[in-house]
């Protein structure tokens, strides 16, 4: 699809030619026919000169008077001709030089013909003919002039009438490109806040737009409220259920407290741990969660060091060790609970395999690189891949229900990064590292 832009400039400037090119059309013709009425309008007048001192004797006879012809009808050739043709013979002038004008005057009197001929040396004439009454009798008179200084003079017009057109033609072009790119900077104003609001740094567009915009504009925020509204829901839908869930099973573990001696309470005991941890875990996402949007960018500097010190009092009865190494500045336009969850499940992973040191390090550049440490036993290497398998414990002895692990793959592998595992050289333990690259970044 052409963009609106290059649709609007496209048609202005087809507009904008077709135009011009009629103007030049017209302003190119009309000084020609201007000048042709001039000519004739001055051979009218010689006419009348003629006329004046042309005299017609008893038989027909024609004498015509040298003070009433102009000078430049006696040089040869020079442009200027006439001939008057009577009942019995005709008066030429000088100029022609024993040559003859194309034509004849018309019979009836008082008809006048102007037309364009080829003169006596192949120069174009304008030539004026009519008939008159002159003593009773009928007198021809044809005048014709030459008309290349006049079309040399209107080439010259028009060669700088067409420069001037085509200099115009270039103003008006990079006056209608700026008023389109004026006039479309609003819709470039949009296009920014969807890249803010898709990296997260608004929560809605901005609603001071043109008109033909704007119910596009609030349609948009309004989909954006529907989408966190739900979300919201979501989120309370989950802590009210964990919540609820809460109290039944604290209720079931005293009443398993109370028949310890029975064979079947170890097996019930250890499934309501591991649905209590579920529970807890859940709780604790629901209070991470918070009231934020979704379009939130994630800041680790600002975000981690909480989760850090849930995680801490979680595992508060091993006293381990955090360590959060993260620079400053750095910010990822991702969902802040999809990233939450991933740096929670690697955290709660590694600090129940690790003996005394959990390190979390934030990488610098492009998108969002970190990696997780422990000091733990750490998984020989052709068990690995296993580590991403949904349910997959590799260790039943640590307490745990399987699917954390699987939920880092599956937010890594949505925005389009890479997770793996190796042993950290500098603890002895398993290392998780993680890359999400910036432009796949988008909330799942």
């Amino acid at each position: 699809m052409v963009s609106l832009r290059a649709r609007l400039t496209g048609w202005l400037v087809a507009t904008l030619v077709a135009l011009l090119a009629l103007h030049w059309l017209v302003s190119g013709m009309a000084p020609r026919f201007i000048a042709q009425d001039f000519v004739a309008t001055r051979l009218e007048h010689d006419t009348e000169s003629l006329l004046a001192g042309l005299h017609v004797d008893e038989n027909g006879g024609l004498r015509l008077d040298a003070t009433h012809v102009a000078p430049i009808y006696d040089r040869p050739f020079s442009g200027h001709y006439f001939v008057v043709s009577g009942e019995r013979g005709e008066v030429r002038s000088r100029s022609l030089y024993g040559e003859d004008l194309p034509g004849r005057a018309p019979q009836t009197p008082g008809v006048v013909r102007v037309s364009e001929a080829w003169g006596p040396r192949g120069q174009p004439l304008l030539v004026r003919a009519e008939t008159y009454v002159v003593s009773g009798r009928a007198v021809g008179l044809m005048l014709a002039e030459d008309l290349t200084p006049v079309r040399e003079h209107l080439a010259r017009l028009h060669l700088w009438f067409s420069a001037g057109t085509l200099v115009l033609m270039g103003l008006l072009l990079l006056i209608q490109s700026a008023v389109v790119r004026w006039g479309l900077l609003p819709l470039e104003r949009v296009r920014e806040d969807c890249l803010r609001l898709e990296s997260g740094e608004v929560a809605q567009l901005r609603e001071d737009v043109p008109l033909e915009v704007r119910p596009l504009v609030r349609e948009v925020n309004r989909l954006l409220g529907v989408m966190n509204q739900r979300l919201e829901r979501s989120r309370n839908a989950l802590g009210n259920l964990a919540h609820a869930i809460k109290t039944p099973l604290t209720l079931l573990a005293h009443a398993l407290d109370e028949r310890e001696g029975e064979r079947l309470g170890p097996d019930v005991r250890q499934g309501v741990a591991r649905i209590q941890e579920v529970v807890d875990h859940e709780l604790g996402r629901a209070r991470l969660a918070g009231r934020s949007a979704s379009t939130e960018r994630f800041v680790p500097a600002r975000e981690l060091p909480d989760l850090v010190e849930v995680m801490r009092r979680a595992h508060a009865g091993r006293a381990l060790d955090f360590q959060l190494q993260v620079p400053e500045g750095i910010a990822f336009p991702g969902d802040r609970q999809d990233l939450l969850e991933l740096f929670g499940n690697l955290l709660d992973n590694a600090a129940k395999w690790a003996r005394q040191r959990v390190v979390l390090r934030v990488e610098e550049g492009e998108g969002l690189a970190f990696a997780v440490e422990d000091d733990g036993p750490g998984i020989p290497t052709e068990r690995l891949g296993e580590l991403s398998g949904r349910g997959v414990r590799l260790d039943e002895a640590v307490p745990g229900h399987g699917i954390g692990l699987p939920i880092v793959r599956e937010i890594v592998d949505h925005y389009g990064g890479s997770l793996a595992f190796s042993r950290s050289e500098v603890l002895g333990g398993l290392r998780a590292e993680v890359h999400l690259p910036a432009d796949r970044a988008r909330p799942l």
